[in-house]
């Protein structure tokens, strides 16, 4: 009895399973698949327009507009530009050096339809004029040939880190407190040709490996002096991208706080190792005559 007890088990089971298998293959076979016509996405948004228009009289600074409507978002990307992003749907755009750039625009649609951008190419056929004005002088050994070098304070605060353009909260160098390697270079300018020269004696200090001194060449480059274009009004040094004055991971426009004959204090931007500039972060970077 115990033994055909259990065989009418697994009848029972067996048939059970067969129905459900059934059932399976009746509800599957009664599922048909989506059209993919029945899903209409929107069409692409088109890209945006917008005018490059010289200012009068100046062959370095241009008028951006953009003629697009339905943003939400916005952004220029202008790089060898001063400033080299923006948001703004009019603005003014000054390119220092002779040369071919590429200015894009990024849009996005405030329908949720997408992002999209266009760009456009732009000549500029000669160097912004430069005189040797008293703060030059100050900057490049009073516009002689041989230029000047700085190089790092050894006073408290030559090197001081923070969130913001005025709080400098996160870190102060105290005194003597770099790196051998970082007190021995020398960022040096010279008017002619507008010339910047990092003298780093081959080695550099690398923020992005633990601050060891590592082999570098950073070679000659060019610099521009930018009067009054700052935050606040304050005059600005632009190097190029690829180049760094005092900390490795400082952004290249650097605003001058105070400069005198014996005295150079610059704020820049912190950026990454792309070279991007970080949501937050601030140096103060204080130089004296080498």
């Amino acid at each position: 009895m115990r033994v055909h007890f259990l065989q009418s088990n697994s009848c029972i089971m067996l048939k059970q399973t067969y129905y459900l298998i059934l059932l399976l293959a009746g509800t599957l076979a009664a599922c048909t698949p989506e059209r993919d016509d029945e899903f209409n996405l929107p069409p692409a948004p088109p890209a945006p327009e917008f005018t490059v228009d010289p200012v009068p009289g100046d062959a370095n600074r241009f008028i951006l507009h953009d003629l697009s409507s339905g943003n939400f978002q916005r952004l220029w990307s202008l790089p060898g530009g001063n400033p080299k992003s923006s948001t703004q749907e009019l603005d003014t755009i000054q390119y220092p050096k002779a040369g071919e750039y590429t200015i894009t625009l990024y849009v996005s649609k405030s329908d949720g339809s997408g992002t999209v951008s266009a760009s456009k190419k732009i000549t500029v056929t000669t160097d912004a004029p430069v005189d040797c004005s008293p703060k030059l002088a100050m900057l490049t050994g009073n516009c002689g040939p041989q230029g000047k070098c700085w190089t790092f304070s050894h006073a408290p605060g030559a090197v001081k880190v923070g969130p913001t353009y005025e709080d400098f909260s996160w870190y102060t160098s105290p005194q003597d407190g770099l790196q051998g390697a970082q007190y021995d270079d020398g960022f040096c300018f010279t008017f002619e040709n507008l010339v910047f020269q990092n003298r780093n004696n081959g080695s550099s200090v690398d923020p992005w490996d633990g601050y060891k001194v590592k082999p570098y060449d950073p070679g000659i480059a060019d610099f521009v002096f930018l009067e009054g274009s700052g935050t606040g009004g304050r005059d600005q040094i632009l190097i190029p991208d690829d180049q760094f004055m005092g900390v490795w991971d400082s952004d290249n426009l650097l605003d001058i706080i105070k400069l005198t004959d014996t005295e150079l204090i610059v704020r820049a931007r912190q950026r990454g190792q792309d070279g991007v500039p970080l949501a937050q972060g601030w140096f103060e970077l204080t130089f004296i005559p080498q």
